[in-house]
C-alpha cells in the first residue's frame, strides 16, 4: 500500500526540502484498518530526479492490528517513476508558456547522466492530456480561454506535440498566474513549481 505524507498544517512551501522532511516521519493512524498502530517498518531509496534531488530516501511503516505494509511517498514523487513532479513542472513550463520544443523543454536535473528523453517528457504530458482532467479543471473555475494563446509547437507534421486538452488547461493557469491571481488546493498554492502536483491531484490518473 502506498500513503502520501501530507505536509504540516503551517508548511505550504515546496520551495523547503520536500524530500528530507517527509523521511522524518510517518503518520500512525492506518488507511486500511484505522487503527493508530503503525510502526516503523524501515527505509529504502527512491529516485526523484531533479534540479535538487537524484535518490530520496523513503520511509515504510507496518500495521500491527491488520499486518498492512505500508510505504510512505513524499507528495512530489509519484509511485514508480524516476523523476519528481518539480522536474515535470519544469517541463510544462519550458514548452507551454516559453515555447520551447520537446528537445528543450526536458528539465534541468542534479545528475547530469539521468536528464530525461524527449520521449519521456512526452509521455509525461500524454499522461496529462485528458478530457477528464480538463472537465475537472472546468468544475474548479479556473478561466479557460477559448483559443489556445500559450506559445508551444502546434505544428501538425510533429505527433504527439499538440495536447489539445492539457494545452486548455495550460491556457488557463498561464491566464491565472499571469494576472497575479492565487489559487489554493489544499494545504498548497498553485505555482509553476507546484503544477504538475496541481495536476495530478486534480484528477490521478496513470502516471
Amino acid at each position: 500500500m502506498i500513503v502520501f505524507i501530507p505536509p504540516p498544517a503551517a508548511e505550504s512551501n515546496p520551495q523547503t526540502d520536500w524530500a528530507a522532511r517527509s523521511a522524518k516521519g510517518i503518520p500512525r493512524k492506518c488507511p486500511e484498518c484505522s487503527s493508530n498502530s503503525i510502526i516503523g517498518h524501515g527505509r529504502r531509496r527512491k529516485q526523484a530526479h531533479d534540479e535538487d534531488h537524484d535518490w530520496i530516501s523513503i520511509r515504510r511503516g507496518l500495521c500491527t492490528q491488520c499486518w498492512k505494509t505500508i510505504t510512505f511517498l513524499p507528495p512530489f514523487s509519484l509511485p514508480y517513476t524516476h523523476y519528481s513532479l518539480m522536474a515535470r513542472s519544469q517541463a510544462l513550463q519550458r514548452f507551454f508558456l516559453d515555447g520551447c520544443s520537446l528537445e528543450l523543454a526536458v528539465p534541468l536535473v542534479k545528475d547530469p547522466n539521468r536528464v530525461p528523453d524527449v520521449s519521456t517528457v512526452r509521455r509525461w504530458f500524454c499522461s496529462l492530456d485528458s478530457a477528464e482532467r480538463l472537465g475537472r479543471l472546468q468544475q474548479l473555475h479556473l478561466d479557460l480561454p477559448s483559443a489556445p494563446t500559450t506559445k508551444g509547437s502546434t505544428d501538425p507534421s510533429r505527433p504527439g506535440t499538440s495536447f489539445p486538452f492539457l494545452r486548455k488547461m495550460m491556457n488557463a493557469v498561464v491566464e491565472c498566474l499571469g494576472r497575479g491571481g492565487v489559487f489554493a488546493y489544499d494545504p498548497w498554492v498553485l505555482s509553476w513549481r507546484t503544477l504538475a502536483h496541481f495536476l495530478h491531484v486534480l484528477l490521478p490518473l496513470r502516471c
